[in-house]
C-alpha cells in the first residue's frame, strides 16, 4: 500500500534546514571572520559585533526571520497561485432543508459564469431532454399564447404529443410545422 507524503514531515524539514544553514552562517562568521582578508573581513567583523550585542541580537534574529518567511511564502504563491477563490453559495427560503451542508456551497478557482434566466422554451427543452414530460408541459402552458407558434416551441410540443402517445395531436403539430416552412 503507497503512503500518503505527510506535508508536515517537509515543512519540518525545511525549517531544520534553515535553522542549521542560519547557524552554520553565523557560528562561521563569528569563528572565521579573522581569516577573511581585506577591508571584506573587516566589513563582517564590524557587522558581527554589532549584530550580536545585546537587544540588536534578538532584532537581528527578528528581522532575520521575518525575511525567511517572507521569502518562503512568496515562493509558495509563486508555486501554487493565488488563494484567491470564488465562493457561491445557496441561501434563501426556497433552499430544500434536507439539502447536505457540502451541497450548499462551491468554491472555484476561476471566475464561474454569469447567472442567466432561462427562457420557457429553454426550460422546456431542457425537462423533455431529461424525461421529465409534466414539467415539460407545465412549461409550455405558461407561455404566451403568441409564443406557442414559434417553430421552435412547436418542434417541443411535437416530440412532448410523441411522448405521450397523442398521435392526432402529432399530426396536427406536424402540419403546422409544414405549413411554417420547417422541416420535421
Amino acid at each position: 500500500m503507497a503512503r500518503e507524503r505527510d506535508e508536515r514531515y517537509t515543512q519540518l524539514g525545511v525549517g531544520m534546514i534553515i535553522l542549521i544553514v542560519v547557524t552554520v552562517v553565523v557560528v562561521g562568521l563569528l569563528g572565521g571572520w579573522r581569516y577573511i582578508p581585506g577591508v571584506v573581513g573587516e566589513w563582517i567583523g564590524i557587522v558581527m559585533g554589532v549584530a550580536t550585542t545585546p537587544f540588536i541580537l534578538e532584532t537581528t534574529f527578528f528581522l532575520l526571520g521575518l525575511t525567511i518567511v517572507l521569502f518562503l511564502n512568496s515562493y509558495r504563491r509563486h508555486r501554487e497561485g493565488d488563494e484567491f477563490v470564488y465562493l457561491d453559495q445557496i441561501e434563501g427560503p426556497d433552499v430544500p432543508a434536507d439539502l447536505p451542508e457540502q451541497a450548499r456551497w462551491a468554491s472555484y478557482r476561476t471566475a464561474p459564469l454569469a447567472g442567466e434566466d432561462p427562457t420557457l422554451l429553454d426550460q422546456a427543452e431542457g425537462a423533455m431532454a431529461i424525461g421529465d414530460h409534466a414539467e415539460a408541459a407545465r412549461f409550455i402552458q405558461e407561455m404566451a399564447p403568441g409564443d406557442l407558434e414559434n417553430p421552435a416551441t412547436l418542434r417541443v410540443r411535437l416530440e412532448l404529443a410523441r411522448a405521450a402517445g397523442r398521435h392526432e395531436l402529432v399530426r396536427e403539430i406536424a402540419a403546422r410545422l409544414a405549413a411554417a416552412g420547417e422541416s420535421i
